[in-house]
């Protein structure tokens, strides 16, 4: 059998047009997931004991700024706001997680300190609150 004759056996004519088509569908795909995740606005939503205690549009700060949740006397959250992100700078918890977590600014992420019962996630949009996304599904 001839190398060309060897060749043609494992690539048909169309093969080429229907890999090419997959790698261009495969492209697309991760480029719209990759860039779909932040939206025009984004709402931070800070609760404690699943209470609104602090709500603020990211997009929409001219200055950063700080404020601090706290559950009772002893326990606390320092949280600091800036354009287009929010994290926690100090926390009263042993473990620190939600200081190393570290800065958020995308949709559905989410800091979450137990002990003090701190929840900061962002919302793409003001009204939505409770829908289920592809990862909580």
């Amino acid at each position: 059998m001839s190398k060309s004759q060897d060749q043609n056996r494992y690539f048909k004519p169309g093969d080429i047009i229907i890999y090419t088509a997959l790698i261009l569908i495969f492209a697309l795909g991760t480029i719209i997931a990759a860039s779909g995740g932040q939206a025009a606005t984004t709402v931070a939503i800070v609760t404690l004991d699943g209470l609104e205690v602090h709500k603020v549009d990211l997009e929409k700060v001219q200055e950063p700024y700080e404020f601090k949740v706290e559950s009772d006397k002893a326990h606390y959250n320092l949280v600091r706001v800036e354009k287009g992100r929010i994290r926690v700078l100090e926390a009263s918890c042993p473990d620190q997680i939600d200081v190393k977590q570290g800065w958020i600014s995308r949709s559905h992420q989410s800091i979450i300190c137990l002990p003090n019962r701190l929840v900061i996630r962002i919302l793409p949009n003001p009204g939505i609150v409770d829908e289920i996304d592809g990862v909580a599904f």
